[in-house]
């Protein structure tokens, strides 16, 4: 699930240490964070964030969104990723919902991403506007693998089109435009060149893409070929190369991110 917004405005903060409120001057999203500043300069600690209630806009629509709990991601020690327990309220009953739906490890917990994104998956940079990822969907899975569109690599490569390429990759976005091709739940392994996840041995995993920004860059077989084979393939997305060789798709120079999955 992701909810692209922009922050408005901050109906209540969490009380200082003596029970006032404080004003705000300034609120952005800084990586994974909410980075709340007051009027005085002052940055309110991520724990003070609890429950505060943010107004979003999204077009002429305002939604609240109310933060009931922060965590550091504990995939990510070093504490670059924040998770938020966040909440709207029901138009219907007046109840406070969490917006996230349970991800494979039953957490209900999401974070912002600079940027919107596109209807066919393409993710465009913003300085006002963000997404509201949550942990079971593949903008936050990306990030969490270490993919942070924030961030660059050693040589000062941004991340931001590893992350693009993982999100085509999860979905199993072969054509790029959007759609997904995959079951939820179903087992994959995920590898690159620059170290940031190393490809794993798995029992009954076999090649089966290289991936950039705009999908599938070449495909040796497809994931489920219940739910896409390589023939259905090349009648929706005849672009894409179909290298069955594996070695040959796998060495693709233009490849982001690779992937192994079930072997049929």
């Amino acid at each position: 699930m992701a909810i692209g917004a922009a922050i408005s405005d901050v109906v209540a903060t969490a009380a200082d240490e003596a029970g006032t409120r404080q004003a705000i001057s300034s609120i952005s999203v800084v990586g994974t964070r909410f980075e709340v500043t007051t009027g005085d300069g002052h940055i309110v600690p991520q724990d003070d964030l609890v429950g505060a209630i943010l107004t979003l806009g999204h077009g002429h629509d305002r939604v609240p969104l109310r933060i009931d709990a922060v965590d550091t991601d504990p995939r990510n020690p070093d504490g670059a990723i924040m998770l938020y327990t966040m909440s709207t309220r029901d138009a219907a009953t007046g109840e406070w919902r969490n917006i996230c739906e349970p991800d494979a490890e039953g957490r209900r917990m999401g974070f912002p991403l600079a940027g919107t994104w596109t209807q066919d998956g393409r993710h465009l940079p913003s300085d006002t506007a963000f997404s509201i990822t949550c942990t079971g969907g593949a903008q936050a899975k990306c990030a969490r693998f270490g993919y942070r569109p924030w961030e660059k690599l050693p040589d000062g490569t941004p991340l931001w089109d590893h992350h693009q390429a993982c999100t085509r990759m999860i979905r199993a976005d072969y054509c790029g435009d959007g759609v997904g091709h995959t079951r939820n739940g179903t087992p994959i392994v995920i590898y690159d060149r620059n170290g940031i996840q190393q490809d794993e041995a798995a029992p009954g995993m076999a090649f089966e893409a290289a991936w950039g920004v705009d999908g599938a860059l070449c495909v040796s077989r497809t994931r489920i070929p219940d739910v896409l084979t390589m023939e259905g393939l090349t009648a929706i997305c005849p672009g894409v190369r179909q290298l069955p060789q594996a070695a040959a798709c796998e060495s693709h120079a233009g490849a982001l991110i690779l992937n192994r999955s079930i072997e049929p």
